[in-house]
């Protein structure tokens, strides 16, 4: 007889995965009415049931394999009730916390309420009656008090924060439901699948007994704490509208292909459009006569190459983003973006298709309509048009995600002086493979600083040392990144570890351009030895810490244990072509070997190799993100803590911990939804 005891504990276990990284959720009703029918259908099976003392005795008649499955499912039973029974009570003290926050928040603006009055009352004796306005006028009918002027800046930063910190202890607590429907879900089936095989009618009634009467099954407190939430944002935040206030409280799950039809035909018609023109654009310029016509033709392409570059980057990233939501990989909390307002891959596809559409129609405009003079007034009009659509602040072109987007670079921009965060050290990858995009951003300025006249001479920017520093700049940000990380852990590895990666590769950069400003066969036989190896350094670590393969006494050899990819091929092929990619510089030895006797076969060369690695970062891309989303769930980390914005007493948590409210933002994440691990209720994990 073969009794899997272990499936429920391994379906409680990935039961938050399923409920919210794979968008499936749970229906309102069945939420709310689950205690109520538990209590409904208990009654008839208690009545019933054996004794607990005549259910051992006939246990101890039964075979070992079946003692041995009620063992496990008594051990599953009290994990996971323990667990949700902390979990609840985690919720409880986070929502008395933001309670309490909400308290200091009124009263502050209650101070600044009457700091404004009394600077706006005029001496006595001067008073209008349209001056007397009473204290009470000034209150909303929901308790709110209202300043006839904005509060300050420091009460706006506060109140966000509040409203943030009770969105995500409400979705904390829809998820807790989901997961006890799912692990209550779990008992079930198990004990259906073991009546039908052993029949033991009397055993099942009285272990679905001890399933209906646990805690997780009968408590009400979370459905109250989910109320008084609600409550509290309606009221507050969202001017006693419950219409209002439960479509944002609630999360939806439009990560789904359905409904997005249209973004679906509007992708596909601008890529499309932009194929030919690109392919007409190309053709127009390497015509002789467009040559003689424009002598900076070859510094337009590169430049435009570029541009493009970035533009690929992000339509292939949307695959990424496709085969993530196929994959229940959450990538939504790894790059902790709002759950509720958020880009899926349909989305991020119309997005870049917009974009890369304009670069088209401009680059077919900028050679084929023949522009005699001036014409590389083209490039800035494209780079104004992206950066203007990528920038306006607007409640248009998806704002919220690209004023995400913004609030990373910019994170970016000044590493080394915030924490690091999951979505700083990724992005920060992505640009170290689009140094050649860069290094153009020196073509540019070089050329318009000469007015675009004899650029082959005054411009040829791969012999100048400035440009190695252009190449250098991702890679300094990631090592800055490493640094900080390393000072905020104190872990030397593996934070100096990927940072002596990072200075390998800005040492193989510099030697590189030292091999073609100087010259010389030692200056190249450094180079190459420190390339290759860079080269295998880089590839052992995407595998071995990234990609997190290569674990021992796994079911696929070279492999990890748990994979989200159902095609073990995937991960081989990657294998394969992430060390062949991480070695594409080799064409750059022997450029004309590639070349096949092109007049401008070493630019064609180097960006040939550069849209390799956009390539291999786009492969890349698909195993880092699993590896993370593997971790997060190993660790059952599901939700975000939000700090909030004033300081209060220390709260004891169910562990012995102490947490605090601090107004550092240090985005650490709170498990919820571990059924193996019921004493891990409150984790807080650094980046």
């Amino acid at each position: 007889m073969s009794m899997s005891a272990g499936n429920t504990g391994k379906v409680a276990a990935t039961s938050l995965e399923l409920a919210h990284g794979a968008n499936i959720k749970i229906p309102l009703s069945a939420q709310d009415s689950f205690t109520e029918g538990i209590r409904q259908r208990r009654a008839p099976i208690a009545t019933d049931c054996i004794s607990a003392e005549e259910f051992k005795k006939q246990l101890d008649l039964r075979l070992p394999e079946e003692q041995d499955f009620f063992e496990q499912m008594e051990l599953e039973l009290i994990k996971v009730n323990d667990f949700y029974r902390q979990k609840q009570m985690l919720f409880s003290i986070r929502l008395e916390n933001i309670r309490k926050q909400q308290r200091i928040y009124d009263e502050m603006l209650g101070e600044e309420l009457e700091a404004a009055t009394l600077r706006a009352r005029p001496p006595p004796g001067k008073r209008s009656m349209s001056q007397l306005v009473s204290k009470s006028s000034m209150m909303t009918s929901t308790g709110n008090t209202l300043l006839s002027s904005e509060p300050s800046a420091q009460l706006r930063a506060a109140r966000g924060k509040i409203k943030r910190a009770m969105l995500e202890v409400y979705r904390g607590m829809d998820m807790l439901k989901n997961y006890r429907i799912l692990c209550y879900t779990a008992f079930i089936k198990a004990l259906k699948k073991y009546q039908k095989t052993a029949r033991w009618c009397d055993g099942t009634d009285y272990f679905l007994n001890r399933v209906d009467s646990c805690y997780m099954a009968t408590s009400d407190l979370l459905n109250g704490l989910s109320a008084q939430v609600e409550t509290m944002y309606v009221n507050r935040y969202a001017g006693g509208s419950r219409s209002k206030g439960m479509s944002k409280l609630r999360v939806s799950t439009n990560g789904t292909s359905s409904g997005h039809q249209g973004s679906i035909f509007r992708s596909g018609l601008m890529l499309g459009m932009s194929l030919p023109l690109i392919v007409r654009a190309i053709y127009e310029a390497n015509l002789l006569s467009n040559e003689q016509r424009v002598p900076y033709h070859r510094q337009l392409l590169q430049i435009y190459g570029s541009i493009f570059l970035v533009l690929l980057f992000l339509l292939l990233f949307s695959l990424n983003i496709m085969a993530w939501a196929q994959a229940h990989i959450n990538y939504r909390f790894i790059f902790e973006v709002d759950p509720r307002d958020y880009l899926n891959s349909w989305q991020f596809l119309e997005m870049s298709s917009v974009l890369f559409a304009i670069a088209s129609v401009v680059l077919w405009a900028n050679f084929a309509l023949h522009i005699d003079s001036n014409s590389y007034i083209c490039v800035y009009v494209l780079l104004g048009l992206i950066l203007g659509l990528f920038l306006m602040p607007v409640n248009a072109f998806y704002w919220t995600s690209r004023r995400w987007l913004i609030k990373s670079l910019w994170r970016i921009l000044f590493s080394g002086f915030h924490r690091v965060e999951f979505r700083d050290f990724f992005l920060g990858d992505e640009m170290c493979s689009l140094t050649y995009t860069f290094s153009m951003v020196l073509l540019l300025g070089c050329a318009s600083a000469n007015s675009w006249t004899n650029l082959d001479d005054v411009c040829n920017t791969t012999q100048w040392w400035s440009n190695a520093a252009f190449l250098m700049v991702p890679n300094t940000f990631r090592l800055l990144q490493c640094i900080r990380r390393y000072v905020d852990s104190g872990d030397a590895f593996p934070h100096l570890a990927n940072g002596a990666k990072y200075s390998s590769t800005i040492i193989t950069i510099w030697l590189a351009s030292a091999n073609r400003i100087v010259g010389g066969t030692a200056w190249r036989s450094v180079w190459v030895a420190s390339a290759i190896a860079n080269s295998c350094f880089t590839s052992l670590w995407d595998l071995l810490m990234d990609w997190g393969l290569f674990e021992t006494r796994t079911k696929h050899r070279f492999l990890r244990s748990e994979l989200k990819f159902e095609r073990t091929w995937v991960y081989y092929a990657a294998i394969v072509t992430d060390v062949i990619l991480r070695f594409v510089w080799i064409t750059q030895i022997s450029p004309s070997f590639f070349s096949f006797g092109h007049a401008v076969h070493s630019a064609t060369v180097a960006y040939l190799a550069a849209v390799l690695e956009v390539v291999r970062r786009f492969l890349w891309n698909f195993l880092r993100v699993e590896n993370e989303h593997v971790s997060n769930c190993g660790q059952f980390r599901a939700t975000t803590d939000i700090p909030l914005p004033f300081t209060s007493p220390t709260v004891q948590s169910l562990d012995g911990e102490q947490t605090h409210n601090e107004f550092e933002h240090d985005h650490s994440a709170v498990t919820v939804g571990s059924p193996t691990s019921p004493r891990a209720a409150f984790i807080l994990e650094s980046p």
